[in-house]
């Protein structure tokens, strides 16, 4: 994809120099055309003046018809030129849109299995004994792998990049199935059940999510054809209703692409609200503020740690899961630690050794 915004940049670099000097180039031809003429309409003159008439010389230069015929196809060639170079300009451009959208395109329809239904889920589930590989050829990403969390329960899951901290976030949403061993909701093999029962029931806000355009109001409830007493509800749930009371329009102010009127952390919230509209009692967090500053930070852990439902946070920054009640350290797929934050930093152990990298 850089490869094709390059090229498309490249394209619309030579074409705004194409345009800039096809102009004067076209100005300059045609002046030096006329001072052609003028110079061979001269010679015409003195010829005609030395030999006798009806000699039969013919005369040079271009006659006034001709000129103008030429003007005139010297402008529909230039304005053709100028038309090709915006056209391949406007191709190239849309070259990195289709390579943005092919894995889309090109992804394998999901079966809708019909499944067994979850019923209202508690927040409680279970790991046991997971191995996964994402080919039959690649390493175990997971490699028996087992914990559980209780309802109400705060698990961070911290450890080296490419350890399976977001390996673990698609199994539990079902993107993705496990090569052995169960994931289970409220005690139900999570196999059997209905996956998009199950996933209306689990919030994500992930590392990537976007405001979009909109009021505040339509990013809060997005497609769930909630109202506007459910948005208020949650905006309160993460302590942002004051912030949408102070805006212009209430919940109905109208936003811009990626938020770009609100802080960081309200941004955040404006996320977290989202995915707490449908009042799921799980939450899953992938890097959810590692983009903010510390400031921020603070606040949206706050919020985090406030919240009543069952919350796993994959987390980079250990100083945002200090109010977690257990983390669980992941090395190349195997869950190598698990205790408090206080028991793990006191412990000398690879979630110590993680910490003290970070203070240096």
């Amino acid at each position: 994809q850089r490869h094709a915004f390059v090229r498309a940049r490249t394209w619309a670099g030579r074409q705004a120099v194409a345009q800039a000097v096809l102009y004067p180039l076209a100005l300059l031809s045609i002046f030096l055309m006329v001072v052609s003429l003028a110079k061979a309409d001269a010679v015409s003159a003195a010829l005609a003046a030395l030999l006798p008439s009806g000699s039969g010389t013919p005369a040079a230069g271009m006659s006034a018809g001709k000129f103008v015929a030429f003007i005139a196809a010297f402008g529909q060639v230039s304005a053709a030129i100028a038309t090709a170079v915006s056209a391949t300009t406007q191709i190239l451009s849309v070259e990195p849109l289709l390579e943005r959208t092919k894995p889309l395109l090109e992804a394998v329809p999901e079966k809708q299995e019909r499944g067994e239904d979850p019923g209202r889920l508690t927040g409680a589930l279970e790991v046991r004994q997971v191995r996964f590989r994402y080919t039959s050829e690649s390493p175990l990403a997971l490699d028996d792998v087992s914990f559980s969390v209780k309802p109400g329960e705060y698990v961070a899951i911290v450890g080296p990049s490419g350890g399976g901290k977001s390996t673990i976030l698609r199994l539990l949403l079902g993107f993705d199935r496990p090569e052995s061993g169960d994931v289970f909701f409220d005690g139900k093999p999570a196999e059997r059940l209905n996956r998009a029962a199950l996933r209306a029931q689990i919030g994500v806000v992930l590392q990537n999510g976007r405001v979009t355009v909109g009021s505040m109001f339509e990013n809060i409830v997005g497609a769930s054809g909630l109202g506007i007493d459910d948005a208020w509800a949650a905006a309160r749930l993460v302590d942002l209703a004051r912030d949408i009371e102070a805006m212009p329009m209430g919940m109905h102010t109208v936003l811009t692409d990626g938020g770009g009127t609100l802080s960081g952390g309200q941004r955040q919230r404006v996320l977290l609200a989202r995915s707490l509209v449908r009042r799921p009692n799980l939450l899953l967090l992938d890097e959810a503020t590692s983009a903010l500053d510390n400031r921020t930070q603070a606040i949206v852990t706050q919020t985090l740690a406030r919240i009543n439902v069952s919350r796993i946070v994959i987390a980079h920054r250990l100083s945002t899961i200090r109010e977690v009640d257990r983390v669980l350290v992941l090395e190349k797929g195997r869950l190598v630690e698990a205790g408090t934050y206080d028991d793990l930093i006191n412990a000398n152990g690879p979630f110590s050794i993680l910490a003290k990298r970070q203070l240096i």
